[in-house]
């Protein structure tokens, strides 16, 4: 009877001397927010190419009987100067005369042409004329290229591809200036993640972050894309020794949104091959730099 009492006493002491059981905190602590699923780049498509039909133009007939200078000017001419032989092929028997500023007289052999072209500002890059077969129809085309663009942050080229008729009369086929304002600009585009912005072209993507920083440019929240047309440049290659490429577009894109500078945010360069078959031109081999 002794030892149970002792058992029992012992066993109430133990019980007494624990330690009590911690209280059920009133609410449980949060767990560390999720990262976010939509925080990750778009799938990237290739760009294969893009396609836009030319800007025709009929070249009249000579308004009048120029008198033609037969040697260019050795330095800056002025308006005073009209007409003023701005280029000429002779290999081709070609040659480009400005009638006006906003005017050219194209002669190709015995067919003489005006055209409304802008191709002379105030830094007087002049024109470039080359001639050779440029679509593979085994008839040459005579191509031009004026600079009708200067300023801060603007330089670009207008590229025209003649073609002579049966009759003699010659067909401007220009690669319109909207393509890269329009459609080339529609093709870019910027995505922000986590703190990094990038600008993507197809499958290609360049990383601008530090690029906005060094320019103190706005928000990337605010940026709605970029503008080509502003800086565009063509390289013509009358003997390609790859890939039978003749004509080379490079040019660049600035940032479109509230806080950017048009012509002055300049974030992108795209360099492309240019095809020319039947009226249409397409930009192949696209790249983003």
């Amino acid at each position: 009877m002794k030892k149970r009492m002792l058992s029992l006493l012992l066993l109430l002491v133990l019980t007494g001397c624990a330690s009590p059981a911690p209280a059920e905190p009133d609410t449980l602590p949060e767990e560390p927010p999720a990262v976010s699923e939509t925080g990750s780049l778009p799938p990237l498509t290739p760009l294969a190419e893009l396609t836009t039909p030319a800007e025709i133009t009929e070249g009249r007939a000579p308004a009048e009987e120029y008198h033609l200078p037969r040697i260019s000017p050795l330095g800056p001419f002025s308006g005073d100067d009209f007409p003023v032989l701005a280029a000429e092929l002779p290999e081709a028997d070609a040659a480009f005369y400005g009638l006006q500023w906003d005017k050219a007289l194209i002669r190709w052999g015995d067919s003489l042409a005006e055209f409304n072209w802008p191709w002379l500002t105030p830094q007087q890059i002049l024109p470039r004329l080359y001639c050779f077969d440029l679509d593979d129809d085994w008839e040459d085309e005579l191509i031009a290229v004026c600079h009708p663009g200067t300023g801060t942050g603007v330089s670009y080229d207008e590229l025209h591809v003649l073609e002579k008729n049966p009759d003699g009369t010659l067909t401007d086929c220009a690669l319109p200036w909207e393509f890269f304002r329009e459609d080339l600009s529609e093709a870019m585009s910027v995505e922000t993640v986590y703190g990094r912005t990038y600008s993507i072209l197809g499958a290609e993507l360049t990383d601008i972050t530090e690029l906005l920083q060094e320019q103190e440019e706005g928000d990337p929240a605010h940026i709605e894309g970029f503008r080509f047309g502003d800086i565009v440049s063509f390289e013509v290659i009358p003997e390609p020794l790859f890939y039978g490429e003749s004509l080379r577009f490079r040019g660049s894109a600035w940032l479109d949104g509230e806080g950017f500078h048009p012509t002055l945010s300049y974030a992108a360069e795209v360099s492309a091959s240019v095809r020319y078959q039947d009226g249409v031109f397409t930009l192949t081999q696209i790249h983003l730099s």
